[in-house]
């Protein structure tokens, strides 16, 4: 039996492009150039998020706790240089060694096995492709802040209570006599409504628009909770727009036919899929998914050129990242 462990982002690649899934979360290869400005501003609102409702869950007031959630969000702007890219060091008899595990080794004080400012790896790694202010489509971090203000003012009264943020959750979801399915995934926030206890995706946005149902994510969070129902907590970047168009909560339900379709039919057949492009050693393109929401795709240019030529574009272009985790975590 293949033990196969996936979770929303990857699912979701491996039904856009083989090809995108191989070279991102087979070769670890990531740009060079850092995440777009789209991630990066969802990244600040994010990490205010996590810390905001976190420490309310730790008793905090809302008041402190916006103050907590705004230094994390300017510490993620700035950047943190000792979690950054960080590289466990062990002093071997007055040698350095990187990434040495520290078996039959006794660490000295000259070891270094964890970032001194106690944060996970590139938890705060600073921005690359965001601006100041907001320049053409690009938003600025300025207004990122601005808005994690305008959102901490609005929810002021807000009646959720917060059950647990930026959790880890795993189950297996599907076996046969071929594959075992562990699903993972990583919930923003999970709250209690007062009518039940529900994972919550927090979404920023340049546009106002709906939210699909079809969502590997979505469906995979209520098989994780056993629930039918999960809540999108949107969070809009327009200007023009009042805060009660810019910030809702909505739904998606989904009926016990639809989530159990999901989990024994398409899930064990992409995992499968995944496995005949492993046995065969070819993930195969699809030119229909080079284009999506925030652009080309990043590895657009590698199918692009010729194929003797894509190695130099790859090292030109991508570094070899750490392996792939779903949830980034060592686990």
């Amino acid at each position: 039996m293949h033990k196969i462990v996936l979770d929303a982002t990857m699912l979701t690649a491996l039904m856009k492009c083989g090809r995108y899934t191989d070279l991102t979360y087979g070769q670890n290869l990531q740009p060079i150039k850092g995440k777009g400005n789209s991630l990066e501003v969802g990244s600040i609102i994010h990490k205010f998020m996590e810390v905001y409702y976190g420490s309310q869950m730790k008793g905090i007031g809302k008041t402190q706790a916006f103050g907590f959630g705004m230094a994390a969000a300017e510490l993620y702007i700035q950047g943190c240089p000792d979690c950054t890219n960080f590289e466990p060091i062990h002093d071997d008899n007055g040698g350095i060694v990187r990434n040495l595990t520290p078996d039959n080794h006794i660490c000295t004080e000259a070891c270094q096995l964890k970032p001194k400012c106690g944060h996970p790896i590139n938890e705060y790694p600073g921005l690359q492709n965001t601006p100041f202010e907001s320049e053409g489509y690009a938003v600025g971090w300025k207004f990122a802040l601005q808005t994690c203000d305008e959102y901490a003012k609005f929810w002021a009264s807000d009646y959720w209570v917060t059950v647990d943020v930026e959790t880890v959750r795993s189950k297996v979801l599907y076996q046969d006599d071929e594959v075992e399915i562990l699903w993972k995934a990583k919930l923003d926030w999970i709250v209690d409504t007062n009518q039940g206890i529900y994972p919550t995706d927090h979404k920023t946005m340049k546009q106002n628009r709906d939210n699909l149902s079809i969502n590997n994510q979505f469906m995979g969070q209520c098989r994780i909770m056993d629930t039918r129902n999960v809540f999108i907590n949107k969070i809009g970047l327009q200007k023009t727009l009042k805060p009660e168009e810019k910030f809702k909560r909505v739904s998606i339900s989904y009926s016990a036919a639809r989530l159990m379709e999901w989990q024994s039919v398409i899930l064990p057949y992409w995992a499968k899929t995944l496995l005949q492009y492993n046995e065969q050693g070819y993930f195969p393109p699809n030119f229909n998914a080079c284009e999506g929401k925030y652009g080309k795709c990043d590895k657009y240019e590698v199918c692009e050129s010729d194929p003797e030529m894509r190695g130099e574009v790859l090292r030109a272009n991508f570094y070899v990242g750490n392996a792939w985790n779903p949830v980034n975590l060592d686990e």
